[in-house]
């Protein structure tokens, strides 16, 4: 909690009713078994779910498996029959491994495989399936098969793996043999037809050449230019920039037009009247008809109260006098409020008149804007397009040369020895390099095992949820005042032995600090707020301290405040009934208390202003007053009460609680200020955090307490 929230005193808080578990001591302490318990569904899913994946995949990856192996040797130099081929110059290592990783990607291209496939003949039937096309069978072929280049060499290993030892050397050596055919054919062999692709784009370059110097001589014409440059200006452009300007200022002169226009109704900040009254009142009182009005009227009204001067207030000639003077005024403020009209009517069609002008030059302006704009684009269009087909005929004709030089290379090029040959065929394998089922078996119980105990361990450390009092703390910055364990769990002896706790605190705080009013408040709905207060109210009666129970909840009465002998809390606060003559006598069961009473359609106590001073009053009988507040997020009753409590107790629901909401709760408190703030953890379930709520209640009811641990063991330490 920031230290904002309790500004005058420190916020109460005290260690919980029984022996505290520090966060450290949980935080180094995983309750597995508790959360195997809670989630004990969640782990056998988990465990079988781990085991249904597991249990296959060792099945599959424990199979046997066979390897087949050949090398293909890549030569680092290219020697050429009459002169060096520059597509084939490696001038670097790195040239050099570029080149071998791009064979390394070619080896099981889809028609290379199909090939390899095909070659095998008869004997396909070692890779290809009963009645699976070939195409399949290729595209099998190219996810099986291994490529990889042999570190600090020359080679590259093509291998080949499977569960059965027949036939894989053969499909291995019909691929790179079927590689090494196709990399002499694409290296060798066709020269000639890419001579002719190359002469085929020269002769299309060339055509397309000549249509863009006509094209360019067209634009030429068209637009009146002799030459296209990039460093001639647009003549457009200028008068562009001129509109433009004008509209921009056009436009400004519109937007103070309909400021001017909108300001007359706004409110002044001061005199809460309008900009148009204002004015107008400011032409009114100039007004000469007005002003000669007012002469007449403070003559006659001068006249009038030298009349009544040292009359009675029962003496007829001065009601008449007095009636004379108010029918003065009354005419007075008519012609006043005829000139206001008057005049607030012309202001404002003057401002609407001026708002007109300036929006039609606006427009006028706009359509002239896009008639340039128009006249600027098309120029300027056909005078880029003119310079791209200026760049694109200096490219072509580059493009050109470099074509017919690659023609004239090509054409001294001769059959010459390749980079790639097989340098060793691969071998039947005699041996699986891998297998084994049981160990991956073992390692998938082992996994689905820790899987089991790790996913509910996890999704108790990453629960959202309020649960304990060390979880108050992180949150707000402060231990709560004190914790209740959740009633079935409890016991009534342990219940009790909390609640007389936590009332024993409430008194002491009343005693040393003179703290009288507690308003308790839930962080949500249904936290248990109006149980606590009236178990703490009975308790600190049955102290010695006598308390009063205060329903201040009209967001949901709670039906046990209903007494038929008193009409409530709302009655007192209207000032139809004092607070004594509301209260419900306390019982054996339950101490004195007020309910909240009818509050009709309404959420909100009426009146509320006049709640504090009720609750003041009721100390001097009380030692202490509890209110019972709605949920301090849910009513804006709990904040207003809130501000001017003693002390507001902020409720917690263990486990319906999250951490996120308790945050809100707390900025919600830290907005309003309050004197001093304390907290209440409700409902903590039995096996919380390690089991601290089980050892409180062993330690309150068996006199135990928690095992020392190896590390805490006296021996350990002596």
């Amino acid at each position: 909690m920031p230290d904002a929230v309790h500004t005058s005193s420190p916020p109460v808080s005290g260690a919980p009713p029984t022996a505290p578990v520090s966060a450290e001591k949980v935080a180094l302490r995983l309750d597995i078994a508790g959360s195997l318990r809670k989630h004990k569904v969640l782990a056998l899913l988990t465990f079988f779910a781990v085991l249904a994946v597991g249990l296959p995949l060792a099945n599959i990856k424990g199979k046997p498996a066979y390897v087949a192996s050949a090398v293909i040797f890549v030569s680092p130099r290219f020697v050429a029959n009459l002169q060096d081929d520059k597509e084939f110059d490696l001038q670097s290592n790195t040239e050099y491994r570029e080149y071998v990783q791009q064979n390394v990607r070619t080896i099981n291209r889809f028609d290379i495989m199909l090939e390899a496939i095909e070659r095998l003949g008869d004997g396909k039937g070692v890779w290809v399936r009963p009645n699976e096309p070939l195409t399949r069978a290729a595209e099998r072929l190219q996810h099986a098969l291994k490529v990889e280049p042999i570190p600090d060499t020359y080679q590259i290993l093509v291998s080949l793996e499977g569960d059965r030892p027949t036939g894989l050397d053969t499909v291995v050596n019909s691929v790179a043999d079927t590689f090494i055919a196709k990399t002499r054919t694409e290296e060798f062999y066709g020269s000639d037809e890419r001579i002719k692709n190359l002469r085929e784009e020269r002769a299309r370059l060339l055509e397309e050449n000549s249509k863009r110097q006509d094209e360019r001589a067209r634009l030429a014409s068209d637009l009146g230019v002799s030459t296209f440059s990039e460093s001639i200006q647009n003549p457009y452009d200028k008068l562009l920039v001129e509109a433009k300007t004008a509209l921009a200022s056009a436009g400004r002169d519109r937007i103070q037009a309909e400021a001017d226009l909108a300001s007359l109704h706004g409110s002044s900040s001061t005199s809460g009247m309008t900009a148009l009254d204002a004015y107008a009142l400011e032409m009114v009182n100039k007004d000469p008809g007005l002003t000669t009005l007012d002469a007449n009227l403070n003559t006659r009204r001068s006249a009038l109260l030298s009349e009544i001067s040292g009359l009675k207030a029962d003496h007829p000639g001065r009601k008449a006098a007095e009636k004379e003077l108010d029918e003065l005024q009354q005419e007075r403020d008519r012609a006043q409020a005829r000139l206001m009209r008057s005049y607030s009517a012309m202001l404002e069609e003057q401002k609407q008149a001026q708002v007109d002008k300036t929006t039609r030059l606006e427009q006028s302006l706009q359509q002239e804007l896009v008639k340039q704009a128009a006249q600027a684009a098309s120029f300027s269009s056909g005078y880029q397009h003119a310079i791209t087909l200026g760049q694109d005929v200096d490219l072509a004709v580059k493009r050109i040369g470099s074509i017919e030089d690659r023609i004239n290379f090509l054409s001294l090029e001769s059959r010459a020895p390749g980079f790639v040959r097989l340098f060793s065929s691969a071998r039947p394998p005699d041996a699986p390099f891998k297998g084994g089922r049981r160990r991956l078996y073992m390692i998938a119980g082992l996994v689905a095992l820790l899987a089991a105990l790790a996913v509910p361990v996890c999704v108790d450390y990453l629960d959202p949820r309020i649960h304990w009092p060390g979880d108050v703390q992180k949150v707000l910055g402060f231990a709560p005042l004190g914790w209740i364990l959740e009633k079935k769990q409890a016991g009534d002896g342990f219940e009790k032995e909390q609640v007389l706790r936590l009332a024993s605190r409430i008194a002491q705080e009343a005693q040393t600090r003179s703290t009288r009013i507690f308003a308790f408040t839930g962080v949500s709905a249904r936290n248990g707020t109006t149980t606590i207060v009236r178990e703490l109210a009975l308790s600190l009666t049955h102290l010695g301290m006598p308390a009063l129970a205060v329903e201040a909840n009209a967001y949901r009465a709670d039906p046990r405040y209903r007494d038929p002998k008193s009409r409530g809390l709302t009655v007192v606060l209207r000032g139809a009934s004092d607070i004594a003559a509301e209260i419900v006598p306390g019982t054996d069961d339950y101490a004195d208390y007020i309910p909240v009473g009818d509050v009709g359609n309404f959420e909100n106590l009426p009146d509320l202003q006049n709640l504090v001073k009720i609750l003041r009053e009721a100390t001097n009988v009380y030692p202490v007053v509890l209110v019972d507040l709605p949920p301090i997020l849910a009513s804006v009753d709990a904040e207003l009460v809130a501000r001017a409590a003693d002390v507001v107790v902020l409720v917690i629901q263990a486990e319906a609680v999250t951490k996120a909401e308790l945050k809100s709760a707390a900025k919600a408190l830290e907005r309003i200020q309050p004197t001093a703030v304390a907290a209440i953890l409700n409902r903590v379930q039995l096996e919380t955090a390690a089991g601290f709520g089980r050892e409180a209640r062993d330690e309150f009811y068996k006199g135990t307490s928690r095992p020392t641990t190896v590390w805490a063991s006296p021996w350990l330490w002596k």
